[in-house]
């Protein structure tokens, strides 16, 4: 019996500690993900930064920052994810950027939101918008994260032991459940923000059309609406996200799907950059075949233009009088 008893521990902790090692496979599979969404998004902004064409808000732009952020922290430790332990420093500061990123995230969302509902609720009462929120939007998610990266590197700095890489060797982590809880909590609560303000938005869209029809016209210089549409789809990303986040908590490092969620987590990046990437503008700009066959193709040809005929005598005093009158009917 005492045979058979540990033989059945042997194998129970065999298998454990099979479901919870580093698979080399998974392992690529999550930086290959990660760099992917990485450099779509690093494609897009440098496209909206650099392209005249292509006109951004600041929002926006936080929104690319935010995943180039979050993208970026999981990547660090590409190289030193099996085999001996990364350093302690690398393995802190890992690990107080994956903290950040989630809440960062959400918080971008919550600001793209209150863009896009003040946005909204100019063009419906037809005056500018204020801009006094400007900076509400462009401070939260660094406030944010900078706030979580502290409480990060305190319970590091004083808890040594519990910063280690996790069982999966895709990243750092702590193996106490402080900071993701904390980080839960916000993202639950920016997620609970959101979602009402997205509503009155849309509401606000519908009930408005008939004067948003036309300030939404591309040719008028307003928002399409196929563009308010899909940044009305990024705003509602943090319930995949919290749902995503939720269900990795119950499947912890030993469990057989906590690679299976990390990565499922990683294609986050790449929705965000189709989303925000696959417009016509951008398009425009990366097409510079078309661009430069059009500016080929449309080049005016000169003709030689006959010179006027020389005037033998003066003109009359009346005619010069009525060349020289300005004349206030042209635009």
């Amino acid at each position: 019996m005492n045979a058979l008893s540990m033989t059945a521990r042997e194998l129970e902790s065999e298998s454990a500690q099979g479901a919870g090692s580093p698979n080399p496979a998974l392992i690529t599979a999550f930086n290959v993900v990660q760099m992917t969404g990485l450099v779509l998004l690093l494609a897009v902004i440098l496209t909206a930064w650099l392209a005249p064409s292509v006109k951004r808000s600041i929002a926006w732009f936080n929104v690319i920052i935010s995943w180039i952020f979050s993208a970026s922290s999981f990547l660090l430790l590409m190289g030193r994810q099996t085999g001996p332990e990364p350093p302690f420093g690398l393995c802190l500061f890992q690990s107080m950027l994956i903290y950040a990123a989630p809440a960062m995230n959400a918080c971008v969302c919550v600001s793209f939101a209150l863009e896009l509902f003040f946005n909204v609720s100019a063009a419906a009462a037809q005056t500018p918008a204020s801009r006094n929120w400007k900076l509400f939007i462009v401070s939260l998610p660094y406030i944010t994260s900078f706030l979580v990266c502290l409480e990060v590197l305190v319970i590091g700095l004083s808890r040594q032991d519990v910063v280690q890489r996790n069982a999966i060797g895709m990243y750092c982590h702590f193996t106490i459940p402080t900071p993701s809880i904390i980080t839960g909590i916000i993202v639950i609560f920016v997620m609970i923000s959101v979602l009402p303000v997205v509503s009155v938005t849309i509401f606000m869209f519908i009930r408005n059309w008939g004067t948003l029809r036309n300030l939404c016209a591309e040719q008028n210089g307003g928002l399409p609406l196929r563009l308010v549409i899909r940044y009305g789809v990024f705003c509602l990303l943090p319930v995949p996200i919290v749902t995503i986040s939720l269900v990795s908590w119950q499947f912890q490092d030993a469990s057989p799907n906590a690679a299976n969620v990390a990565v499922a987590i990683a294609t986050l990046p790449i929705m965000t950059a189709l989303i925000f990437g696959t417009q016509w503008d951008i398009f425009r700009v990366w097409m510079f075949w078309r661009r430069s066959t059009r500016a080929i193709s449309r080049k005016p040809q000169v003709k030689p233009q006959p010179l006027p005929p020389a005037i033998p005598f003066p003109l009359p005093q009346e005619e010069i009088e009525l060349d020289t009158k300005p004349k206030y009917c042209e635009a």
